[in-house]
């Protein structure tokens, strides 16, 4: 299952690296660079086909593809021959005016967001199911040793409902869980139901230097009513059925999910269990006491199904979806420089493409519908994040290629190759540290999970 998982990971990261490759492509073609390649795939050529000047090609190994334009090596040719400028002929990446290779520069990237655009367009078209759980909170600090968590600060009470946030409505809890991840050490106006009354809480999510997320302290309030069994459950062996509410657990009363295990003491197996079944009360009796561990149940949560919007409202939708995104994104990446633990909280390619996978997978298990949304939605977000690394000024990168045929532009002037030559090789390196920093994160989040 785990092979399968890495598998279906690096056809998504393949994914997203040849829609960058294909943005490059369609620039160079519209401003005049020949393109002598385009790959899916590197490696061994298995399949290739000659189309108006491009070889296009299927390669071995599904870890992206390529773009190779005309003369992209005269650079490093013209370095190694110490001469004073590039030589190039017609077509040649070089050849073409300093702010035709920016826009060729700039497709890769916007090509991803742009994806990511449709990815969550085509959602908003066909509408999809939301399970959740309503935005009712239960206070962290009752099950752990902290007692000053940004919500018991703020007097949050267990059982509040949150209405709204800064004055926009919510109704689930991940809606909520949203707003709080990216808004670290940023007060947020909550608007909290309590006995039938509503008022206004201010509070500061404070920041999980382990992953780089905001936090304030809080649970989703689950009902203790169970939806399904494991096929190895227990529960269901001593009577226990799907729709059963739980009220108490050797005899100490339940209100929500979290009591139920809370309520036992350390390695207190399950004697009777009390539920609720069309009304009437019923004790199951577990003589000789059940871990409660191997009880196999899942409890019960809301579905919504979203409309399936018009044309226009799934543009905009989309549109919304990318941007939102894209500046959440943009201040994760801002919270890096904030003091956060980076071999916790950054992934490399390892973790990237397992959690691809896992994610599918994980969807499949409820239809193949809801596999693929799973899986196309967090394409999207690689997209995303691949348009904001690629744009960062770093040399070899795509920001880096940008600034440096600016520098050209403004100063009317091609840099001397040996000055190139090096502005790429610090890129290259920088680049180089980061994947290995970011494969040994990986490698020893593997290794502790």
């Amino acid at each position: 299952m785990t092979i399968m998982k890495i598998l279906f990971g690096l056809v998504g990261l393949s994914i997203v690296v040849v829609v960058h490759e294909a943005g490059h492509f369609i620039a160079a073609k519209l401003s005049g660079i020949k393109v002598e390649a385009f790959s899916v795939g590197w490696g061994k050529v298995l399949y290739s086909r000659m189309w108006k000047d491009t070889e296009f090609r299927i390669s071995l190994f599904p870890l992206g593809g390529y773009c190779k334009m005309q003369g992209e090596q005269a650079m490093i040719q013209a370095w190694e021959s110490k001469a004073k400028t590039i030589d190039t002929d017609e077509g040649d990446m070089y050849a073409a005016s300093w702010w035709k290779r920016i826009i060729v520069s700039l497709s890769g990237p916007f090509m991803n967001l742009i994806f990511a655009g449709i990815i969550f367009f085509v959602i908003s078209f066909i509408g999809y199911n939301i399970h959740f759980y309503p935005s009712r909170i239960v206070l962290a600090s009752e099950y752990t040793q902290r007692s000053d968590y940004p919500a018991d600060q703020a007097e949050l009470q267990s059982g509040d409902l949150i209405t709204a946030i800064n004055g926009k409505e919510i109704e689930r809890f991940d809606q909520l869980q949203r707003m709080i991840v990216v808004n670290p050490d940023e007060a947020i106006t909550l608007t909290v139901k309590r006995d039938s009354k509503l008022m206004n809480i201010d509070v500061t999510p404070e920041l999980n230097k382990e992953s780089g997320a905001g936090y304030m302290g809080i649970y989703p309030w689950i009902d203790a009513v169970i939806r399904e069994f494991s096929d190895e459950s227990l529960l269901r062996d001593y009577g226990a059925m799907a729709g059963d509410r739980i009220l108490a657990v050797n005899s100490r009363p339940v209100s929500h999910a979290l009591d139920v295990s809370a309520s036992l003491k350390e390695g207190e197996l399950v004697q009777t269990m009390t539920i609720l079944r069309n009304n009437q009360r019923i004790t199951l009796d577990m003589s000789g006491g059940m871990e409660l561990g191997l009880g196999g149940i899942k409890f019960d949560y809301l579905t919504y199904r979203t409309p399936a919007f018009k044309l226009i409202s799934s543009f905009k939708n989309g549109a919304l979806e990318a941007w939102e995104s894209t500046r959440n994104s943009v201040k994760g990446l801002a919270l890096l420089f904030k003091g956060i633990n980076l071999q916790s909280a950054v992934s490399g390619p390892l973790r990237i493409t397992y959690m691809t996978g896992d994610l599918a997978f994980s969807g499949f298990k409820a239809g193949i519908g809801e596999g693929l949304l799973s899986f196309f939605r967090f394409i999207a977000l690689i997209n995303i994040a691949l348009f904001i690394m690629n744009l960062l000024p770093i040399p070899v990168l795509d920001g880096g290629q940008i600034l440096l045929f600016l520098v050209e532009g403004l100063f009317k002037r091609k840099p001397n190759p040996a000055v190139l030559y090096r502005y790429q090789m610090l890129g290259t390196m920088i680049v180089f540290a980061l994947i290995i920093f970011a494969t040994m994160n990986d490698i020893l989040f593997f290794s502790r999970n």
